[in-house]
Parts: C-alpha cells; sequence; structure tokens
C-alpha cells in the first residue's frame, strides 16, 4: 500500500534530480561563457550582436546592481535556514529527516548557481543563468506548495519549529524567484539610430508577461503614431536575413518543406506549445469536476468547504495556467511565423522579379479564336458559378490566370494576396494538429465519465456528418480557387484603368470601364458567394458536430444507467464546448488550408519560372557571329518574332546607330545587348559587366570614374522614379557638382530647372507624370551620360524633342567631352542627324539586317542608302535652331506688352500639373522662383504622405457600412437571431439543470480520505464517483426531460447555422456597393489628384482594403455578435445563482474594457501604419517591374532589393507591434477570467441551499467567462480594424470628383466642328495665377489649326481647357454655338478625340484596342489599320516582342492582319511606333469633328510619317483639327496657325497672311528656317 506521507518525500527526490540538472546546466554556461569570452568586456566596449549595437547611453542605463545583492542576499539567507534546519534535525531528530536533507542539497545548488550568476559578466549568459536560478526557485516553490498543503490538511505531522524552517524557505524562494526574473538580458540595442525591439533586453517578467508592450501603448495613447516611433525589427524577422536564410536552404522541389525548413524554430515552439495546449486545455475540466463532486457531497451534508476552497482555486490557476500555454502559442504563432513568412515571402518574390525573365509577350491561349468568331463574348464571364460543376470551374480561367501571372500587376499580387494567405494558413496551422489531440484527450475523458457505449455513439454520430463535410470542403476549394482567379482578372482590369485613366478621362469612356469593372468585380462576387455558402455549411456542421455528440452521449448514458448526474452532464459538456470552440473555427481553417495551397503553387510558378541568363559570351568586343535572337519568353513558339543571322561588330568608344522601318527588331537589338533575349542560335559576345563589389560606387572619382564595360541604358519608354530631379539623375551615384551641371547643360535641362519650383530638389511623381514627354527622355539620358558607363545604350532619344533640342543633344550629350571614348549604340530614326559623326550603321529590314558595317565602307562599296529625307530632316534642325533664336527676339516684345497684366505663371505645388507629355507642352510648374529662395524652404511633395486618421474610427463609417450592408430592419434580424442562439444555449444548459437536479440523492461518504487524496491512490474517475450515489430517474421523467433537450439542441443548431447565411448575405451587399462607390469616385477623380495619388494607394483599397471588406469583416463582426451576447449569458446565468457574481462580473468586465481601451490606443494606429506601409511596397515593386530593364543594365538589381527590404522592415515593423499588443491584452484578459472562474467557485462553495446542478449550470458559464470576453473584446478589435480598411475605403470614395452634371446635346453634336473661344482664363487652381489668359480665337468648320508657341505658352493648358480639365474662371469656349460649361462632361469629351505622344493600349487584342465595346465591323476596323499603313503593301511588318506571328524562314508575318492578334499590358509586345499608330487607327474609327493631335508620330520612320501625315489630311477631311507643332513643315499648308505665347493668342491668321505681315512673329520663324523657300512655296502657293 502507498504510505501517503511518503509522497511529498518522492516528490522532492523529483525535484532535487531536476535542480542538479539545472545546476550542471549553469555549471556548462559558465564555463561556455569564459571560453567564449575569456576577457570580461570593458566598459569603453559597446554591446553587440546580431540584432544591432548598444549605444554609450543605453550602456549606462543598464544596471544589474541591486539584483546581485538581492539574488546573493536571499539566497544565502535560504542556504542558512537549510543548513540550521539540518543541523536542529540531526540534534533532535526530526521525523522527516530525509526531508530536510534533500531541502538542504536544494539550497546548496541555488546557492551555487546564484553566485554563478552574480560573477557572470556577459550579458547574455548571466540572463541564461538567472533564468536557471528562477527555475530552480519554482521547482523548491512547488515541493514547499505540496508539502505546507500537507501540513495544513494534518495529512502529516510535524513541529512549530519545522513549520517555520518551510515557511521561511518558502517565503525566500519566492524573493528569490522575484529577482532571478528581474535580471535584463542585454542594453538597449540600436540599428541605424533606431531601437530594436527590446524583448531580447527585457528580464524575464517582462518578456513572458509582455509588459516591454507598455511603453509603446503609454505613447500612443499620448500622441498619434508614426513610423518612425516603432521599433526595428529584431535580426530573425528582418527581410534581408531572412532572404540569406532562406537562399542558404538546399534547393527541393517543395517550396511547402522550405517554407517549414525557413520557419522551423518558430514552427517547433508553435508545435510544442499545441501540444502543451492539448493536455492543460482540459485541465480547468478536471477541477470542475472536483467542484462539481463537491457540491454533491455538499448537498448529502458533508463538510467540503476546506477543500472546496483548494479546488476553487486550482479551478482559477489551472485556467490561468490553460490560457497563458494558449497565447504563447499564439504569440510564437504571429512573431515566428506571420510576421516571418510576410517578410520572406516579399523579399524572395521581389528578388526573383529582379532576375527573372523580362517577358514581354502574351499568354498561349488554349481556345481557339473561331469559338468566339472574332468577339469578345464577356457575358460569359457573368454566367451561374453556383451552377457551374467543381471541373468546369476548375477549368475556366486558366487562360486569364495564364495571362494574369505575365502582368505586373499579377507578380505584386503574389506579394500583397498570396502571400498574405499563405501566412494566415500557418499562424493558424497548430489548430489541425491541436484539434485532433484534444479530440483525443476529450474522448478519453468522455470515457472515464459515461463509459465507452455512449462515447463511441457519440463519436458514431459526429462520423454521420463526415460525407457532407467532405463535399463541402471539396466544394469550397472549387470556389476558392474561381475566386482567386477571378480576383486577379479583376485586379488586372482595374490596373490596366488606372494605368489609362488619361486615355479614358479623354474619350469620356469611365462609364464603360466602370461596367468593365463591375462586370469583373460580379464574377468575383459569384465566386466569394460560392465560397461563403460552402463556408456556412461548413459552420453549421462544426456547430452541430460537437454539440450533437455531446447530447448523443448524455442521452444514451442516461438510457443505458437511467440518471444523469450533475457532475458527469456538465462536465460533459464543458469538455465538449472546449472542443466546439476549436473546431468551430475549423472552417475558416479549411478555409485558409484551400486558399494556401492555391497561393503556394501560384508562387512556386512564379519562383519557378526561367531566370534571365547571360546569353552573352565574354570578351572585348561588342559582336553579333551569325546570331538568331527573339524577344524572352517562358515558352518559345514557332511565331516569336525574330531577327535572324546578326553578324555585326560595334567599335568600341564610338557612335553606332541602328536604323530601320517602324516595327523591325531595332529595341529587340538593342535588348540583346543587354541580355534581354532569347539567344536561339549563334553567338553574342560582350564585355563583362562589372558587379557591384567591384564599381564600388561610393569610391568612385574623377579618377576612376568611367568603366569601359559598365552599361547604361535609355529605353524607348523613359522610366523615372518617383524621387527628386536630381536623385533620378544621380541613380546612387557620388554627387560631383562639375560632372553634374555639364550634364544638365548637355542635355538642355538647364532652363527646365528654372521652370520646376523647386529647381533639381524638384520631386518628380510616378512615371514623371508632371514633365514632358521630352523632359522624361532628356532626363533618363542625362541619367545614363552621367552613369559610370562606358558603354551607352540608347533607344529613341531624339522622338520626344524638338528639332533644335535634338541638335544640341547631338552636339553636346552624344558627341560632347562627355560621351567621348565611350561606346554608344543608338536607335534612332534621325540618321542624317548623326551621320556625320557616326563610325558604324547598321539597318535593319524585316527580321534580318540589311546592312551593317562602318559608315566610310558603306559609302564607298554603295550600300549605304542614302534616305530622301535625309537632307530635309538636316534642314529641320537648322531650321528649328535657328527659328528658336527669331522667336525668342520677337517673342520678347510680345512678353514685355503681357507682363503688364500678369506677373507670371508660378504655381503652388506641381501637384497641379496635368500633362498631355508634349515636349512643347507647359510644364504646370510654371515659372519658378529663384533657386536661393527655394532653398530657404523644403521641397514641394508631388506626392504627398498617406494621409491616416488618428482615434477611434468614426463612427459615420459604421453607418456608411450598416447601410451599404442593407436596411436596418436586416441588422435588427440579425442580432435577434444571434440573441436567439444565446436564449437557445442557455434554455439548453437549463433543461439540463432542471434534469440533473430532479433526481433524489443519496450520500455514501467514505470518511477515510479527503476528497484530494482519493484521485492520487486510485483512478480520477473511479473513485471520484464514490462518494454520491444518484438514484434513477423514472422512465416517464427522463423522456420527457430527453424529447425537449434533443429538440433545442436540433433547433439551436439549425438557427446557429442560419445566422451565418444572413450576415454573409448582407456584407456582400456591402462589398458590391462600396467597390461601386469606389470604382465610381476613382474614375471620375480630377486628373490632378490622379497624378499625384499613386496608382500603389489606390491599387491598396482595391485589393487589401476590400479582401477585408469581403472576408474579415463579416467573420469579425458574426463573431463579436456571438460574444457580446455569450458575456450577456454569462453574466445572466451568474446572476441566478448569486446577484454578487453579476457585479463581479461588471467590474471585471469594466477592468477588460479599461484593458482594450488601452490595447486599442496602440493596435489601431499601428493596424493604420502597417495599411500605409503597404501602398510604398506595391509602388516600389511596381516600379521596379517597370523598369526592370534599366534596372539590370544599370547593375542596380541588389540597390533596388535592399529598398525593397526596408519597405518590407517597414511594414513588419507594425505587424510585430500588433502582435505583441494581442498578446499583452490576452494574458490580461487570462488574469481576469482566473480571478472570475474562482470568485464563481468560492461563492458556490460557501453558498447555503446551492445544489450541485445549479453549480454546474453557473460554473459552466463561468468557464467560458474569459474566453468569451477575450473574443468578443478581440472580434471588436478585429472589426475595428476591419472598419480601418472600409475608412480607407470611405476616403477615396468621397473625393471631390468632376461634376457631371450639365444640359444634355443633340446626339448630332457636334456637326460642324465650329469653335468660338473667347476671353478665356484658366488656372490650374483658383488661388493661382491664370496661365490662359485672355484668350480669343474662332476655329471654322472643317479647318486644320496649327498651334505653335514655345514651352510654356499655353498649348497644352489650351488642351486641357477644350476637354474641361482646367474650368473657366472667365470667358467661354462655344463649340457650334454651344457653351462646352454648361453641357455635361461625357457629352463633350466624347465628341472630341485627341492622340498623345504617349500612347496607351490595353491588354487584349487589336479588334478590343480599336473598338472596345463592339461597335464597328470588321471591315472599318481593318480599313482603319490600312489607313495607318499597319497593314497593306507600305506596312511595317513585323511586332517588337510578338509571340502571335508564324515564321517563314527569316520574314515575320504582319499580326496586324489578323484582328483576334493579342496584345500585352501597355502594348508590350509591340514598338513605340507601332503603338502611336494604332492609336491613331482607333480616332479614325471614331471620325470625331474635332480632333487634337500632340506630335502622334514621333517615334515612326520617316517614310512611315510622311504617309500618315498624308493619311491624316485625307482621312480627316471633314473633321476640325487642331495640331501642335514642332515643326512648321507640318503646318505649312494648314488653314490657320495660331501663336501662343504666355497663356495669350499673340498672332492668328492664315501661313498667307501671316508670312506677309510686316515683324510678325510667324513670317520670322520661316524666314529664319534653312527651308525658307520650300516652306513659302507651300504656303503661298507658287506666289513671290
Amino acid at each position: 500500500m502507498f504510505d501517503i506521507e511518503q509522497w511529498p518525500l518522492w516528490l522532492d527526490a523529483a525535484i532535487v534530480g531536476v535542480i542538479v540538472c539545472l545546476a550542471a546546466f549553469a555549471v556548462r554556461t559558465a564555463v561556455q561563457s569564459s571560453r567564449d569570452h575569456p576577457k570580461a568586456a570593458g566598459s569603453n566596449e559597446k554591446y553587440q550582436d546580431a540584432d544591432g549595437i548598444a549605444t554609450e547611453e543605453s550602456q549606462k542605463q543598464f544596471s544589474i546592481g541591486w539584483q546581485n545583492i538581492f539574488l546573493s542576499i536571499f539566497a544565502l539567507a535560504g542556504f542558512v535556514v537549510s543548513i540550521a534546519a539540518v543541523v536542529l534535525c540531526s540534534v533532535q531528530k526530526w521525523k522527516y529527516e530525509k526531508f530536510v536533507w534533500m531541502h538542504g542539497v536544494v539550497w546548496i545548488l541555488i546557492l551555487a548557481i546564484s553566485v554563478l550568476v552574480v560573477r557572470e559578466r556577459q550579458h547574455v549568459a548571466r540572463y541564461q543563468l538567472a533564468v536557471t536560478a528562477a527555475l530552480s526557485f519554482i521547482a523548491t516553490l512547488i515541493s514547499h506548495c505540496v508539502r505546507i498543503y500537507f501540513i495544513v490538511e494534518n495529512l502529516v505531522s510535524t513541529s512549530k519549529l519545522q513549520e517555520a524552517f518551510d515557511w521561511s524557505r518558502f517565503a525566500l524562494a519566492i524573493l528569490g524567484l522575484a529577482v532571478s526574473i528581474s535580471y535584463p538580458r542585454r542594453p538597449e540595442v540600436f540599428l541605424n539610430g533606431v531601437p530594436v525591439d527590446a524583448q531580447w533586453g527585457q528580464p524575464a517578467w517582462s518578456r513572458y508577461t509582455y509588459a516591454w508592450a507598455n511603453p509603446m501603448l503609454a505613447k500612443a495613447r499620448k500622441k498619434k503614431l508614426d513610423h518612425d516611433d516603432l521599433p526595428q525589427l529584431d535580426h530573425t524577422n528582418r527581410a534581408g536575413d531572412l532572404f540569406e536564410r532562406f537562399n542558404a536552404q538546399k534547393k527541393r522541389k517543395s517550396l511547402t518543406l522550405m517554407i517549414i525548413i525557413s520557419i522551423l524554430p518558430g514552427f517547433i515552439r508553435q508545435q510544442f506549445f499545441t501540444l502543451l495546449d492539448a493536455f492543460f486545455n482540459v485541465a480547468p475540466q478536471l477541477a470542475l469536476f472536483q467542484l462539481l463532486r463537491i457540491l454533491e457531497q455538499k448537498d448529502a451534508g458533508m463538510p467540503v468547504q476546506r477543500i472546496g476552497i483548494f479546488w476553487a482555486f486550482g479551478l482559477g490557476l489551472l485556467s490561468a495556467v490553460s490560457g497563458y500555454i494558449a497565447a504563447r502559442t499564439w504569440w510564437y504563432s504571429e512573431s515566428s511565423i506571420f510576421v516571418t513568412l510576410a517578410m520572406e515571402f516579399g523579399a524572395i518574390i521581389f528578388a526573383k522579379s529582379m532576375r527573372k525573365k523580362d517577358v514581354k509577350g502574351t499568354a498561349k491561349k488554349k481556345t481557339d479564336d473561331s469559338k468566339t468568331n472574332g468577339k469578345k463574348n464577356d457575358n460569359d464571364t457573368t454566367a451561374d458559378i453556383e451552377a457551374a460543376t467543381p471541373s468546369e470551374l476548375k477549368d475556366d480561367g486558366e487562360d486569364e490566370a495564364e495571362a494574369m501571372r505575365q502582368t505586373r500587376q499579377g507578380v505584386v499580387n503574389l506579394v500583397g494576396v498570396d502571400a498574405r494567405r499563405i501566412g494566415n494558413f500557418a499562424t493558424v496551422n497548430n489548430i489541425a494538429t491541436g484539434s485532433i489531440l484534444r479530440l483525443f484527450i476529450a474522448f478519453f475523458f468522455l470515457k472515464q465519465l459515461v463509459g465507452w457505449v455512449p462515447m463511441l455513439i457519440g463519436i458514431a454520430v459526429q462520423l454521420a456528418f463526415l460525407p457532407i463535410n467532405i463535399y463541402y470542403s471539396k466544394r469550397y476549394t472549387v470556389f476558392a480557387d474561381s475566386l482567386m482567379k477571378q480576383r486577379d482578372k479583376k485586379l488586372s482590369v482595374v490596373n490596366e484603368a488606372l494605368s489609362g485613366i488619361r486615355q479614358i478621362k479623354f474619350a469620356a469612356l469611365e462609364r464603360r470601364w466602370q461596367q468593365k469593372i463591375l462586370e469583373a468585380r460580379e464574377v468575383e462576387l459569384k465566386s466569394l458567394w460560392g465560397v461563403m455558402i460552402s463556408d456556412t455549411i461548413l459552420i453549421g456542421l462544426w456547430i452541430t458536430g460537437p454539440v450533437m455528440l455531446s447530447t448523443a452521449c448524455l442521452i444514451s448514458y442516461a438510457l443505458i444507467t437511467g440518471r444523469l448526474e450533475p457532475s458527469v452532464a456538465f462536465t460533459v459538456i464543458s469538455v465538449l464546448g472546449k472542443i466546439e470552440g476549436t473546431l468551430s473555427y475549423l472552417p475558416e481553417l479549411l478555409t485558409n488550408l484551400f486558399d494556401a495551397r492555391i497561393s503556394i503553387k501560384r508562387i512556386q510558378d512564379y519562383l519557378e519560372a526561367p531566370d534571365k541568363i547571360d546569353v552573352a559570351q565574354v570578351g572585348d568586343k561588342i559582336a553579333f557571329e551569325d546570331a538568331t535572337i527573339a524577344w524572352p519568353a517562358d515558352e518559345l513558339e514557332e511565331d516569336t518574332f525574330k531577327l535572324h543571322n546578326i553578324n555585326i561588330e560595334f567599335p568600341l568608344g564610338e557612335l553606332s546607330v541602328i536604323s530601320g522601318r517602324t516595327g523591325s527588331g531595332k529595341s529587340l537589338l538593342l535588348s540583346s545587348i543587354l541580355g534581354e533575349c532569347e539567344l536561339i542560335s549563334g553567338t553574342i559576345i560582350m564585355p563583362q559587366n562589372p558587379s557591384t563589389t567591384e564599381r564600388n560606387d561610393k569610391a568612385a572619382n574623377k579618377g576612376n570614374w568611367i568603366l569601359d564595360n559598365a552599361v547604361a541604358f535609355v529605353p524607348q519608354i523613359p522610366w523615372i522614379e518617383n524621387a527628386s530631379f536630381r536623385d533620378n539623375i544621380l541613380f546612387g551615384l557620388p554627387f560631383d557638382e562639375e560632372r553634374y551641371k555639364q550634364v544638365l547643360s548637355d542635355c538642355a535641362l538647364e532652363k527646365d530647372l528654372e521652370i520646376l519650383g523647386d529647381g533639381d530638389r524638384t520631386e518628380i511623381g510616378p512615371k514623371g507624370i508632371n514633365l514632358s514627354g521630352g523632359q522624361c527622355w532628356r532626363l533618363t539620358l542625362a541619367r545614363a551620360l552621367y552613369s559610370r558607363a562606358g558603354i551607352l545604350v540608347l533607344d529613341d532619344i531624339f522622338s520626344a524633342v524638338d528639332a533644335h533640342v535634338g541638335k544640341h543633344i547631338f552636339e553636346n550629350a552624344l558627341t560632347g567631352p562627355m560621351s567621348t571614348g565611350r561606346t554608344r549604340i543608338l536607335v534612332t530614326h534621325h540618321v542624317a542627324l548623326c551621320r556625320s559623326r557616326t563610325k558604324y550603321e547598321v539597318h535593319l529590314g524585316e527580321g534580318v539586317v540589311d546592312y551593317a558595317g562602318l559608315v566610310e565602307e558603306l559609302a564607298k562599296t554603295g550600300k549605304l542608302i542614302e534616305h530622301e529625307d535625309a537632307i530635309e530632316d538636316a534642314e529641320d534642325v537648322v531650321e528649328d535652331t535657328m527659328q528658336s533664336a527669331a522667336v525668342e527676339r520677337r517673342l520678347s516684345t510680345v512678353s514685355r506688352r503681357l507682363s503688364k497684366n500678369s506677373t507670371g505663371t508660378a504655381l503652388e505645388r506641381q501637384r497641379t500639373s496635368v500633362s498631355t507629355r508634349s515636349e512643347s507642352q507647359t510644364v504646370l510648374n510654371g515659372h519658378a522662383e529663384s533657386e536661393a529662395a527655394n532653398k530657404k524652404e523644403d521641397p514641394k511633395k508631388f506626392v504627398e504622405k498617406e494621409a491616416t486618421e488618428t482615434g477611434t474610427v468614426k463612427f459615420r463609417i459604421y453607418i456608411a457600412y450598416m447601410k451599404a450592408c442593407g436596411s436596418w430592419g436586416l441588422w435588427v434580424g440579425i442580432l435577434i437571431m444571434f440573441g436567439l442562439y444565446e436564449i437557445l444555449l442557455l434554455g439548453r444548459t437549463w433543461i439540463l439543470r432542471l434534469w440533473t437536479g430532479s433526481n433524489e440523492t443519496q450520500a455514501v461518504f467514505n470518511s477515510s480520505h479527503s476528497a484530494f487524496t482519493i484521485p492520487l491512490q486510485k483512478t480520477f474517475f473511479a473513485e471520484a464517483a464514490a462518494p454520491v450515489l444518484i438514484k434513477d430517474t423514472p422512465r416517464e421523467t427522463l423522456m420527457y426531460y430527453l424529447t425537449i433537450y434533443l429538440a433545442v439542441t436540433v433547433v439551436m443548431c439549425a438557427e446557429g447555422t442560419l445566422r451565418y447565411y444572413f450576415v454573409f448575405h448582407s456584407s456582400i451587399k456591402a462589398s458590391r456597393r462600396m467597390f461601386e462607390s469606389l470604382t465610381y469616385a476613382v474614375l471620375r477623380a480630377p486628373l490632378r489628384w490622379l497624378d499625384t495619388v499613386p496608382v500603389g494607394r489606390v491599387l491598396n483599397r482595391f485589393t487589401a482594403d476590400f479582401n477585408t471588406l469581403d472576408t474579415t469583416l463579416a467573420y469579425g463582426l458574426s463573431f463579436a455578435f456571438w460574444n457580446f451576447l455569450a458575456v450577456v449569458g454569462i453574466a445572466f446565468a451568474g446572476a441566478i445563482v448569486s446577484p454578487y457574481i453579476i457585479l463581479t462580473a461588471f467590474l471585471l468586465f469594466c477592468i477588460c474594457a479599461w484593458f482594450s481601451s488601452y490595447y486599442l490606443s496602440g493596435a489601431r494606429e499601428c493596424k493604420r501604419l502597417e495599411s500605409t506601409a503597404k501602398s510604398p511596397i506595391f509602388e516600389h515593386f511596381t516600379a521596379a517591374l517597370q523598369g526592370v530593364s534599366s534596372i539590370r543594365a544599370y547593375n542596380k538589381s541588389s540597390h533596388y532589393i535592399e529598398v525593397m527590404f526596408d519597405k518590407l522592415n517597414r511594414q513588419g515593423r507594425c505587424l510585430y507591434q500588433l502582435a505583441i499588443f494581442k498578446r499583452w491584452l490576452s494574458w490580461r484578459f487570462q488574469l481576469v477570467g482566473m480571478v472570475f472562474s474562482t470568485l464563481v467557485a468560492i461563492v458556490l462553495v460557501n453558498a447555503k441551499g446551492m445544489d450541485a446542478a445549479l453549480g454546474g449550470f453557473a460554473l459552466t458559464f463561468s468557464l467560458s467567462y474569459n474566453e468569451s470576453l477575450s473574443f468578443l473584446l478581440r472580434h471588436y478589435t478585429e472589426v475595428e480594424l476591419g472598419m480601418n480598411s472600409t475608412e480607407r475605403i470611405v476616403e477615396y470614395s468621397e473625393i471631390e470628383t468632376e461634376n457631371q452634371d450639365g444640359e444634355d446635346v443633340p446626339a448630332s453634336w457636334p456637326s460642324e466642328g465650329r469653335m468660338e473661344v473667347e476671353n478665356l482664363v484658366v488656372s490650374y487652381a483658383s488661388d493661382l495665377p491664370p496661365v490662359l489668359k485672355g484668350l480669343n480665337f474662332e476655329v471654322k468648320p472643317k479647318e486644320r489649326i496649327g498651334v505653335v508657341g514655345r514651352t510654356g505658352a499655353g498649348k497644352s493648358s489650351l488642351t486641357l481647357a477644350l476637354f474641361r480639365f482646367l474650368e473657366a474662371s472667365e470667358g467661354s469656349v462655344h463649340i457650334d454655338g454651344v457653351d462646352i460649361s454648361k453641357i455635361k462632361l461625357e457629352d463633350l469629351r466624347s465628341r472630341l478625340a485627341i492622340i498623345p505622344q504617349d500612347p496607351v493600349l490595353f491588354s487584349g487584342t487589336i479588334r478590343s484596342n480599336l473598338d472596345p465595346f463592339d461597335e464597328r465591323s470588321d471591315l472599318e476596323l481593318k480599313d482603319a489599320l490600312e489607313r495607318v499603313h499597319l497593314v497593306g503593301s507600305e506596312a511595317p511588318t513585323p511586332p517588337e516582342g510578338s509571340a502571335n506571328a508564324p515564321t517563314a524562314n527569316t520574314k515575320n508575318v504582319n499580326i496586324f492582319k489578323s484582328l483576334n492578334s493579342a496584345i500585352s499590358e501597355s502594348g508590350q509586345n509591340l514598338s513605340q511606333g507601332q503603338r502611336q499608330l494604332l492609336c491613331l487607327a482607333r480616332a479614325i474609327v471614331a471620325r470625331p469633328k474635332i480632333m487634337v493631335l500632340d506630335e502622334a508620330t514621333s517615334a515612326v520612320d520617316k517614310n512611315t510619317d510622311s504617309l500618315i501625315q498624308r493619311s491624316i489630311r485625307e482621312e480627316f477631311d471633314s473633321s476640325t483639327l487642331l495640331v501642335i507643332a514642332h515643326r512648321l513643315s507640318t503646318i505649312a499648308d494648314f488653314d490657320r496657325v495660331l501663336v501662343l505665347d504666355q497663356g495669350a493668342a499673340v498672332e492668328y491668321d492664315t501661313p498667307k497672311n501671316l508670312v506677309e505681315k510686316e515683324d510678325g512673329i510667324f513670317r520670322s520663324m520661316v524666314e529664319s528656317s534653312g527651308e525658307r523657300d520650300v516652306l513659302m512655296d507651300a504656303i503661298l502657293g507658287g506666289e513671290k
């Protein structure tokens, strides 16, 4: 027989063994520390580790003096007391001598460990030793607690002196523990001057109670937090460190396995604490069972108060321990997995994008075009997804998904959507393993309580729902997969709309694009609804399963035994209630699992996509040897456009020119020099581009500036960063003032800087939105010229500049001192301009090199083709150069005259810029103040910092969301349904109380042992059931309660499921309406707003914020309702037992509310900061993808990756702080819950007349008080943080939009094309000076008007005023007698047309770009293509980057012959010239009465341009044309010419009258030109 008095002795023996192990670990730690750090840290040495470095101040603040003193005192005192006890024990022969000796050994070991702590000088080692000492104190405290309990219960007999020694050691152990956990780990460390998160520097008590969050929460209550207030991440969560660790792994086929390995430490901690949580999850139920047994004994008249109090405290303690373990599990899940994965995925995906092939082609479609008969069938996409089969849904959208992966937005989605979904699942993946463990433990518990048969019956009922569960889980997967594809498709449409917003607004296509976006959104919502319906059924199954399991167990147990004890009934309910809470989350876990599986495949596919490879062999020349090349493609097709059999060698240090017809492959040849191509055969030889380390740009100086093998690139479409003017030129290089000024001069940028408001500190918007086209080109040229590159690769730098500017650039930038000795390879149509200094020339034909060689040799052999327009091109240069000086002289007179009425056109901000992107447009800043004055002030921000709200989310946001959900009656109905569910839940438990309370009890009490000792000696459940016997319940009564209980259960499950249906239904309504509002507002926002708000911010609303609105908010609201009513139900249950309980519950609720308020002050701000931190990530991602060729050419990939790491870390700091704040709140809630459950148990034990059934009713609910209250405040927090997304959506939905009101105009308006401009005064803002000042002119029907004037004259402002992007403050514009200010914007813009210099195309087909809404016949569209010479005998045939044209030997077939040929995102698979021609064809299809052309053919070759000019004259002979001209020859035969200066018309007449006008400006321009006779002949028609 086991002697109860020996039990503490065995426990003490085990504890001695534990402390011996701890002491051995302490010695090992101390020895290891002395080996690693043989010398003590000097006072001047700063602490440093992987996280950062301490400062002198933080080093001084770090102190452990008082800890060492008190630890020494308490350890020594404990040792002395223990030795004294040993001496007295030996002298007085105490009864428990072994116990005393063992405690003497324990305190000797504790003293030894304490000595090691005090002697240790290394901070981290000292902290580890202090934690070891703390564990030793905890071990001895356990021993003392058990012994003291035995003494109090008189289970062992000791003397008063022995008890005094025991209490003394107990007190010293508590004090020693308090001191041990007060040792800080290290001084505060900093990274880049910012403190690193304090977790790893805090004492143990602070770290494990999350108290280190207190300072940040306190700061958040006092002020609005900013990113700079948040600490840096530690090294385990920084993007750069995570990227290096991920790449250090052995490459595996499974991305999932690599992810698990990368987060293995956090994953192991998560799973370990999940295992602990599963075991401790039922610990409170064990205490509940004992308490109910004690109450049953109390009903029988036995004295139970003393043991009842013990178990009451035990209930609270076990609840706190269980809650703490659960909270710790969540902490590791969030901090070591979710944040880690968010950083890691962002890093590896961006790094991949910097090395991936830059595929510009379109995805290969699986469907045959014939199926659509050449038409898009948009209606097919709106098919009812719910009626589709899983296989149909799985196949549907594969083409769209593949196409989406080719777009920039598709790549950004991998970070913004897919990475977040994987992180969400990884965070909660342990719930699956935890649920399995909990189920097994619960089943074991059930077997002990009710036996095998009832338990198996309950399991059978649970399994009956399994087939339905499997079916809807599969259906959910299908819908989730479809949802992601539709979401990608929608985002692709939104992204294209935002990218082409200027074209959309100029053409008044807002309504139609809104319809297109909403159609894509509607398909997405149908998929989302399918997900929600499946999820509703899954939620219903997970509600029903555990409830029916407990019901089946209790009913079968009652039927078999004929009775139902309160201790059995309420313990079963409580245990399975815990399981119900776990399993109720499984639907969301399944959601996350399916989402993660889809997302991880998408990311893996992207990461496995082919990288850009070095196709060139390293050599000392730039040469092609029998090379056949094509644009980069994932898979080369037979119809891929190719350049065949290239044999050329560019001379080093010289100027080489590449020319050819539009679409002949010039840009492809340049890209192949950069390695951005597919080398099909042959050889490319290039010098080795120096690495970042070899470059060492920081050490660059005049002596080593030029690196012969380094490359710089000017792309055909200028790539401009959202940075200052100067930073765009420096591009990360040191500032050399002399070189910088020379570059500005050579690129003709000095006058532009005078115009810019803040000089070279002026912020340039994304894509150079506040610069003209020519300025963008010259800025990118300046970047190349300033660079250290010895090889300059330049694509068509003359197309967007005036001829005299081109001449300046050629003579100074291209062939001046800055370029001497550098290899320059230039693509241009202006061959004659460059011929005089060109060393080597290449001319491309249709897929082949027509000729290539040194210019001198080509001239001798006769291969050099002298184009007919060569002299004309050169004369243009002379003409415009001379004309510029003459015009300057003439305009000075006019300027002085105009200056009397105006003081200038200085704009307050660049954000007012709205540009048509021509060289001659006004840079909207107007004239700047002097540079000296500007230096006194910080440069103005073009892109404003993203605004964030402060404080709580405004109530009007909640109202806006609820209104969007539907009527108030709907919300009342939802609340009623949630309330009814709680009533049914209470009623079900109350029925159980009545049922179990109806039995008559008879106590049979075993007085030989207390309730505590019984379970220690035999099985817990067998003996625990012995004290009370319950008489069998009469069969009639049994069936009565059984029937009612079962009926209520069934109704509760059905009603509990149905409530989610209505929540999800209202959520879909809100998502639809709010999306419509946001789309409407953004599409109709002023251009000024669209130019100054980065696309990334807008897309953030359409992506992350709507993802929250669509799903997270609905779940948060439903669970918040549920838990609110659960708390009310718990308070109601407590009130039935005692009014003191409801008072306690209210007081504790107030405490929790205070904690929540404190928490929300920080969490709300961090969530807002996190939301704003995402936008720069998207913006940087998009910008880098747009300029990836330039970035790689300049060898700047590593720099851009580092910048992305910084932006990711900025977001990670917010996510990490949110995780800390959540755990801070959770732990404090656990303490409150512990107090509540303990107080309820104490009241029940001491209350008179309290039977076991009523006690079980109250205790069952009290145990869930903490959980329900925690979830209530947590879900309320989630709702408020979710409402932050709603707040951001509403913010952009309420922006000021363009006025859409106005009078209707006749359907035939304008029928003539007459225009009258009277005293027109226009400003960019009401508080800014006018840019058009009393402008007057009149245009007759069908007239062709040329508009000329220098930069800033007002040409672009006139264009914007005609389209009412600028509203007239005075005067008017009448078209066919209609005042355009009084009509609807859509009517005005849809009846006019503009062809800008920068063409805008959308992904789709040639047909969809010419006729996006299927209003024209194929014949009309093909005719328009012929008119612009894209098809026909004179058409340029091969498309740049096309993957759609079949090849016949070396000839590439013209893709424009098929209207179904694919166009990639932004028309990337076409050349710039082809894009311009396609836009012109689109205008020909529209046939407007009034058309504005802004240098619409600048990027096409001379021959094609002359053909196009002839076509314009022929095709628009019935239209009124306004042409912004750069060359006089373009407008020489026009009807009239308008000369503008400083916003006024200084001359306006026919060209003939103007040249006949003495001292006329236009006449001086003609006379000063190099082709005076030709122009005069064209103007005067042969007259002298």
